[in-house]
């Protein structure tokens, strides 16, 4: 004859805490997921809000009111005769400028902005004689960005340094246009 097996009391209690177990692991676990998901939704946002913003920039080639990007620079010493260079602004503050004189090496320096379309600008040469090394070109500057027509100008002061003492200096001014994206021609 069987027996009819009626559960006790502990047991139906363990049952029982095992299923609310169940639940609110699976509660939790649906918790993380909600988290999770918001968070993974909360940086594609992000992304896609700063991807927007440079992919504005770059499609409408509007940068005029900032300084990055590449520069014509003709450089204008008091008393001597006008030079062309080119110079890149980078976005974290750096400059690199490239100068025909075969005697210069690329200098390489800093720029921060000083007021509303103002920068100050260092940036140093190598000075070398015919390969040898000689010393340096430090060249200070303060520039005036005009956003209306994409240029910038200001003065400078460049030392020669030799052997840790400036030996001789020079002013002058700056007038730059950007180097901007053009359409490509046909050359059909």
């Amino acid at each position: 004859m069987k027996t009819k097996h009626t559960p006790t009391i502990p047991a139906i209690a363990l049952a029982l805490a095992s299923t609310s177990s169940n639940l609110l692991r699976k509660s939790m676990n649906s918790k993380r997921i909600f988290a999770s998901l918001i968070l993974t939704l909360c940086v594609a946002a992000l992304i896609g809000l700063v991807g927007a913003r440079y992919d504005v920039r770059g499609v409408q080639g509007n940068s005029a009111h900032e300084l990055e990007g590449t520069w014509e620079v003709t450089v204008i010493p008091n008393g001597g005769p006008a030079i062309v260079d080119f110079a890149t602004f980078t976005d974290g503050g750096g400059i690199t400028n490239i100068d025909p004189d075969p005697n210069l090496s690329t200098g390489i320096g800093s720029w921060k902005r000083i007021g509303h379309d103002s920068y100050a600008v260092t940036f140093i040469h190598f000075l070398n004689d015919q390969g040898s090394p000689l010393g340096a070109l430090k060249v200070r500057g303060e520039i005036t960005l005009n956003p209306e027509t994409d240029t910038f100008s200001g003065p400078f002061r460049t030392d020669v340094v030799i052997g840790g003492n400036v030996v001789q200096s020079f002013c002058g001014t700056v007038q730059a246009r950007r180097v901007a994206v053009e359409a490509l021609q046909s050359c059909e």
